[in-house]
C-alpha cells in the first residue's frame, strides 16, 4: 500500500476555505514495471511513452481510490489491455458499481489536462494526475465530470466534491442488495428464517419498541436499510412481524424505525403492493416527530408481496411469499 501524502496549493493561509487539497502517491518499483510491461515493444517511442504515463495515472488513481474505501477492476479495465493500449490513448479505471474512470496524464510544467476525442464517451468522469520531472511521484489534482479537448488545471474540480461525486453516483448505480430474492415469509412461524433478516434486539433500543410491540407475535425480525445519499443519507430498521390466523393465512405487521436517532425524518414512506406491483397500503412519516411508522394487513398461504421504502429518489424493495 503506497503511502497518501496530501497536499496544498495556492497562496491562501492554511485555514482558507477556498484552498484546495490535492494527493500525492509515490511511483514505487512495482508502479514503473506495471508501465514498463505494457509499454514494451512498442516500436513508436512516443506512443511507448504515451502508455507508459497513462499506466502510471491509472496506477496513482487505483491506490487513491482504493485507500478512499472504493472497489476497483483494473484487469477489466482496456488500460490493461495490450491491444487496447496500442490502438487508442486510453488510460481507464473501472469502478465497481459505477462505471469507468478517465485517469489522464499531465505532464510537470503543463497547465492544461488533455483528454483525447477517443475517451470523451462512456466514462463518468475524467481525473487529472500530475507527474514530477523524475517520475519518482505523481499528484492528483482534482477532476471534471465532462470530456472537453483541453481542461485548464485551475478549472479543476476539487477533490472532496470527487469523493461526493463518487459517492452519489455509487448509490443510484450500484446495485442494490439482493432484491430479488424472494423472502419465504411462511417458513418464519416454523423457525425457517431468511438470510439477512435480524432480531431486532440487533437493530433497535428496547427503548424504541414502545407500545407498538404490546401484542403478542409468533416472529419479528428486521432489516437495517440505508437511503438517500451522502448528506442526506439515513439508516432505518424495517421490521416485519408476522402471526397465524389460521393455516391459510397469517396477519402481517410491518414498521419503519429509524436508526442512530430517535425519529424519523419527514418524508419517510413505506409502501405495500400486490404481487403486479400495484399499490395496495402506504403510509409517510410527517414532522410530528414520528417515532415509527407500520401498516398491518392479511396475506394468504401461497400470496406474493412487496414492501417499499422510500425517501426522496432512494427506495429499497423486498419481496415476499406467505
Amino acid at each position: 500500500m503506497n503511502l497518501l501524502i496530501i497536499q496544498t496549493f495556492g497562496e491562501f493561509p492554511m485555514n482558507s476555505t477556498t484552498q484546495k487539497l490535492t494527493f500525492s502517491v509515490p511511483l514505487s518499483v512495482e508502479a514503473h514495471a506495471i508501465a514498463q510491461e505494457y509499454s514494451q515493444g512498442i516500436s513508436n517511442s512516443v506512443k511507448r511513452k504515451q502508455v507508459y504515463l497513462n499506466t502510471l495515472a491509472v496506477y496513482v488513481v487505483d491506490n487513491y481510490l482504493q485507500c478512499m474505501g472504493f472497489a476497483t477492476d483494473w484487469k477489466e479495465s482496456d488500460s490493461r489491455n495490450k491491444l487496447a493500449t496500442k490502438l487508442m490513448d486510453v488510460a481507464d479505471l473501472e469502478v465497481k458499481g459505477i462505471g469507468k474512470l478517465e485517469c489522464r496524464p499531465v505532464l510537470p510544467k503543463a497547465e492544461v489536462c488533455a483528454i483525447p476525442p477517443e475517451v470523451w464517451e462512456d466514462r463518468f468522469g475524467y481525473v487529472a494526475v500530475q507527474f514530477n520531472s523524475s517520475l519518482k511521484e505523481a499528484t492528483i489534482l482534482g477532476f471534471t465530470p465532462q470530456a472537453a479537448a483541453e481542461v485548464s488545471l485551475s478549472q479543476l474540480q476539487s477533490l472532496e466534491d470527487f469523493l461526493l461525486y463518487l459517492s452519489e453516483l455509487e448509490v443510484t448505480k450500484s446495485p442494490e442488495e439482493d432484491l430479488s430474492s424472494l423472502v419465504k415469509i411462511g417458513q418464519w412461524l416454523d423457525g425457517v428464517v431468511d438470510a439477512g433478516w435480524q432480531t431486532i434486539e440487533h437493530l433497535l433500543n428496547p427503548q424504541q419498541l414502545g407500545l407498538a410491540f404490546k401484542s403478542a407475535v409468533s416472529m419479528t425480525r428486521g432489516q437495517k436499510i440505508d437511503l438517500g445519499v451522502q448528506f442526506e443519507q439515513i439508516s432505518v430498521a424495517l421490521v416485519v412481524k408476522v402471526t397465524s390466523e389460521s393455516e391459510s393465512e397469517v396477519d402481517i405487521l410491518t414498521q419503519v424505525y429509524p436508526v442512530g436517532q430517535n425519529v424519523l425524518p419527514e418524508g419517510v414512506q413505506l409502501n405495500i403492493s400486490d404481487e403486479s406491483g400495484a399499490t395496495v397500503l402506504e403510509v409517510t412519516s410527517t414532522d410530528e416527530e414520528d417515532n415509527w411508522i407500520q401498516l398491518e394487513f392479511s396475506a394468504e398461504l401461497g400470496e406474493k408481496f412487496q414492501i417499499m421504502v422510500v425517501y426522496g429518489e432512494s427506495q429499497q424493495t423486498r419481496e415476499f411469499e406467505v
